[in-house]
């Protein structure tokens, strides 16, 4: 009875193309990618207030294509790899902007070519977060 099982097993892999060899090849072609996956927010207010909600969330996936629902997924992507990940040293838009205080908080949460990402930062408002990290946080 076994080896039946065995015969048909072989007999369906044959009938599709496939080998256990390249079941094992397309999994390790799959694992040369280590997870970029981020969820991003954005809030009004300074972070302090506990019962504040988001007023907008987008995910980001990195690996192997840019996509998600940030609206230029590329863009954030390309930004992101030019400094390896690192939120902080994101650079934005040039622009010149008020000194008005409309504070805004942003975040990241996820992982970053497999490392994991934590990311707070408080903006004196909108403009001030467009020009000091850009593309990435600009939904």
């Amino acid at each position: 009875m076994p080896r039946r099982v065995c015969s048909l097993v072989l007999a369906i892999f044959a009938m599709f193309g496939m080998s256990a060899a390249s079941s094992e090849a397309w999994a390790d072609a799959a694992s040369l990618y280590p997870p970029s996956d981020l969820v991003l927010t954005f809030a009004h207010g300074d972070g302090t207030d506990p019962y504040a909600s988001v007023d907008r969330a987008v995910t980001l996936t990195c690996m192997p294509r840019a996509t998600g629902t940030h609206p230029d997924a590329r863009q954030a992507c390309r930004l992101l790899h030019e400094v390896e990940g690192s939120i902080p040293d994101l650079f934005g838009y040039p622009t010149a902007c008020t000194k008005e205080y409309m504070p805004v908080t942003v975040t990241a949460d996820g992982v970053w070519q497999g490392q994991r990402v934590t990311y707070e930062e408080t903006f004196d408002n909108r403009c001030a977060l467009l020009r000091d990290r850009g593309a990435v946080f600009d939904f």
